[in-house]
């Protein structure tokens, strides 16, 4: 009498085709924004914590980027994720832009 794995049995099926893109195309595009702030000659230095950079990350860059992936997703050919390589969050936002096939 011979006995079967019955593990082996039950494995659920893998092809070994998978199906994988053939040509890989990149580009890149690229915004860059410098943020500076200007003050009178009676500035008294960073005393006040930067509030006006604390200000800009707390409003105007949350709408900049709901503006960005808003208009990124608005062609259904593609999708917009958010990326991290590693850069500060508060200093970069990376996004991956890829083409739906």
């Amino acid at each position: 009498m011979r006995f079967v794995n019955a593990e082996r049995l039950h494995r659920p099926f893998v092809s070994i085709h998978r199906t994988m893109p053939v040509h890989r195309e990149e580009g890149k595009f690229q915004v860059r924004i410098e943020l500076v702030a200007e003050f009178d000659e009676d500035y008294e230095g960073d005393d006040d914590g930067y509030a006006w950079l604390e200000r800009w990350k707390a409003e105007t860059r949350p709408r900049l980027l709901k503006a960005v992936f808003d208009a990124l997703r608005a062609d259904p050919a593609y999708e917009a994720i958010p990326v991290s390589r590693g850069a500060s969050p508060d200093e970069e936002a990376e996004i991956r832009v890829r083409r739906k096939v």
